[in-house]
């Protein structure tokens, strides 16, 4: 195989354990898309056969010009806000010009990179600067990408704010389980148990709604950014939201200033695709 035709290679990233990114085999490189999983999810299953369709000719054309960052957080024993400083962290690490010493490595295979005096190893085949970029979420992530937006509003020229948003499921209008599970949460023998482990999660805290009347976490976050979308047009306060019609674990909310579509999926796949199912690239492309 020759050089031009290797797709993306796989990075990790030591300082932030889990998180790792596909670079593309391309010195042109001006995209990237950040993937930010949901509740007891991770960086590499949520995404599962994503990592390999991008390198297939099905993908499009696309992706071979685009590098991919997966976020890896404790999406069940942190609250959301803790969540969304780590984000931020891993987000302004990369975006929009990736810190250096995130990408060395040993690895002889890999091109090398000239600094002002030394020369090392570096995982990116060359310097890049990211115009376009889009945040992809599912479930909590949608919730952690919300917050990390409302967060950075006071700094105007944030890259964060310019990003375009992809989301899958979004937990936005919080956990309400139904169907199967919702109807262990209800058994007399069974729901206190689940109900008890689940209100051991700082995360679950912050997306179960309160009493009617009571503002909670996440209402808290939908003010806030319905009244930031009226005031300014930045990319980031609107967001397509893909909904699965058989999704038994979040609820569909109308956002006026956002895309939405249903597809024939359930919450976990929603965000997976595979040779039958493109929806999500084309959703995030």
């Amino acid at each position: 195989m020759r050089p031009d035709e290797i797709g993306h290679f796989f990075h990790y990233f030591e300082k932030f354990e889990g998180s790792f990114a596909l670079i593309a085999n391309s010195k042109e490189v001006k995209r990237a898309v950040v993937f930010v999983h949901g509740f007891g999810g991770d960086a590499l299953g949520t995404w599962a056969q994503l990592q390999l369709i991008i390198d297939d000719e099905t993908a499009g054309s696309e992706f071979a010009s685009t590098d991919l960052f997966f976020f890896q957080y404790r999406s069940v024993w942190e609250h959301i806000e803790s969540s969304t400083d780590r984000f931020l962290k891993f987000f302004e690490c990369l975006i929009p010009k990736p810190d250096i010493s995130h990408f060395s490595c040993s690895n002889p295979l890999l091109v090398e990179s000239s600094g002002s005096e030394s020369k090392t190893i570096c995982a990116l085949p060359a310097a890049r600067h990211y115009e376009d970029v889009v945040l992809a979420g599912h479930s909590e992530g949608g919730v952690v990408i919300r917050q990390a937006i409302i967060n950075r509003l006071a700094r105007t020229s944030s890259k964060l704010l310019d990003c375009r948003l992809s989301l899958f499921a979004p937990a936005i209008s919080g956990y309400a389980p139904s169907g199967l599970l919702g109807t262990l949460t209800k058994s007399p023998i069974l729901g206190p148990i689940l109900e008890a482990f689940l209100w051991a999660s700082p995360a679950y805290q912050d997306l179960k709604k309160n009493e009617p009347g009571k503002d909670d976490f996440l209402t808290e976050l939908r003010k806030k950014t319905q009244a930031a979308a009226q005031r300014s047009p930045r990319n980031a306060l609107r967001a397509n939201i893909l909904w699965g019609r058989s999704d038994r674990i979040v609820t569909p909310k109308k956002y006026d200033f956002d895309q939405q579509e249903f597809v024939e999926q359930g919450h976990v796949g929603v965000c997976k695709p595979n040779r039958y199912y493109l929806k999500p690239l084309d959703w995030i492309k």
